[in-house]
């Protein structure tokens, strides 16, 4: 929400600006575009913001093709402030000047997470939001604690100039499946080619290849001590967003299929789909979100879809005012249907703090909320009478570096819980989803 505001508040501004200019006398619209001007930028190529650019020379300009021009260009998450300026020429032709001040292009910092089934865990981390100049993320991070993980993240958004994207992830992780009563360690390589269609539609292949070990066998496929997938993946999405970060208006819709197995080597043999989708509703100032998400995953040839691949509802980014092991079997299962109705306040509008020569924004935003769940193996077990339901609020800390972090209380059957998470950057960046 916070970053959400600035970006809505700028681009308003600019575009009441603009409309005021040309209501004095100063009538710019329509006015062929003589040069575009890029100011400000150290180390960030021209072509990375040409290439976002609808306002272009030769054109005619548009007050709100620049404001939405700005506005891609914040969601870049490369830039600290935008700003521009339209100078009418004594030709009546414009010349258009974008100020730009960048984010530092290399952050360290103490990454963390916490969650019921793991506790805390902290660790060190590091990433390149604009690598080489060229609006490239490089991130990579490991934690310590109650689960080990270690992160290797690559993105480039804009590969090919059809706007083909490129993304791999390399990651392990050690973790103890309490629920479950087993250690469990996987390793993952994943790498994935989208494509942009248009300025809002995307879709993407994916692959991936994962190997699973546990200290229980019984929960293996192969009957071995790890087993290996393999799998190949498809999405298709629609993404209107104003701001990626945390929007105000807009719609996000996704659907993805994955295969596991099947004509593929290693062990399993189960499709998953995915169908996400996200309502963002501007009321003043305040944002209402809906949002939806349904993740099915049939078996085929007999074999069932395998215990570490189960949803565990509960938790902060799930089922708020339940911990996963809150109703047993009742909260977990090879399927899930999820919903939430969230009412988003900004509290404190961001505020630029300069340390060192660099600059970020801090602010602050509140929420109320309502979550609804259902997780389910058998068909027979899809009940509706079995879904749980919670309510709650928290707040929304935008934090250098680490982008987000949430604090919230949520209320289900079994009292209040209280929880801390953070919204990865890293993950944002990659899909450049939210």
């Amino acid at each position: 929400m916070i970053k959400t505001l600035k970006g809505y508040v700028c681009c308003l501004t600019l575009l009441g600006l603009l409309v005021a200019e040309a209501s004095a006398g100063d009538a710019t619209t329509g006015l062929p575009i003589a040069a575009v001007e890029i100011r400000g930028n150290r180390y960030t190529q021209d072509f990375v913001i040409q290439r976002e650019l609808v306002t272009r020379t030769g054109r005619h300009f548009d007050p709100e093709s620049l404001a939405a021009d700005l506005q891609r260009l914040d969601n870049l998450d490369i830039f600290s402030s935008l700003a521009a300026q339209v100078q009418r020429r004594a030709d009546d032709s414009v010349t258009v000047v974008l100020q730009i001040r960048e984010l530092p292009p290399v952050v360290p910092y103490i990454s963390y997470d916490v969650n019921d089934q793991d506790g805390w865990s902290f660790g060190p981390a590091v990433k390149s939001v604009n690598l080489l100049g060229r609006d490239v993320f490089l991130a990579g991070y490991a934690l310590f604690g109650g689960r080990e993980s270690f992160l290797l993240d690559l993105s480039q958004p804009w590969w090919r100039g059809n706007h083909l994207s490129f993304d791999l992830d390399v990651s392990r992780n050690i973790r103890q499946n309490e629920l479950d009563g087993f250690e469990e360690t996987t390793t993952e390589i994943t790498p994935r080619i989208g494509l942009w269609l248009g300025l809002h539609g995307r879709a993407s292949m994916v692959a991936s290849y994962m190997r699973i070990g546990a200290d229980l066998p019984q929960v293996l496929l192969s009957g071995a001590n790890e087993d290996e997938l393999y799998r190949l993946g498809a999405s298709v999405g629609y993404d209107s967003r104003d701001v990626w970060g945390n929007p105000h208006r807009g719609w996000l819709n996704e659907i993805e299929i994955w295969k596991t197995g099947g004509l593929l080597p290693g062990d399993g043999d189960f499709w998953t789909l995915h169908a996400d989708i996200r309502r963002f509703q501007p009321v003043g100032e305040h944002t209402l979100v809906w949002a939806g998400l349904t993740s099915l995953q049939p078996g085929t040839m007999g074999r069932q879809v395998p215990v570490y691949m189960d949803y565990h509802l509960g938790g902060a980014n799930s089922l708020r005012g339940y911990v996963v092991d809150d109703l047993g079997l009742e909260l977990f299962g090879a399927h899930q249907m999820l919903t939430t109705i969230e009412y988003r306040i900004p509290l404190l509008q961001p505020r630029e703090i300069r340390l060192f020569g660099l600059s970020a924004d801090i602010g602050l935003g509140g929420t109320v909320f309502v979550d609804g769940g259902l997780a389910w193996t058998k068909s027979d077990d899809f009940e509706l009478e079995r879904a749980r339901f919670g309510t709650g609020t928290g707040i929304r800390i935008l934090l250098p570096a680490i982008d987000m972090t949430r604090i919230e209380i949520g209320y289900g059957e079994d009292g209040w819980r209280l929880y801390l998470a953070t919204f990865s950057k890293m993950r944002a960046q990659r899909l450049r989803l939210r």
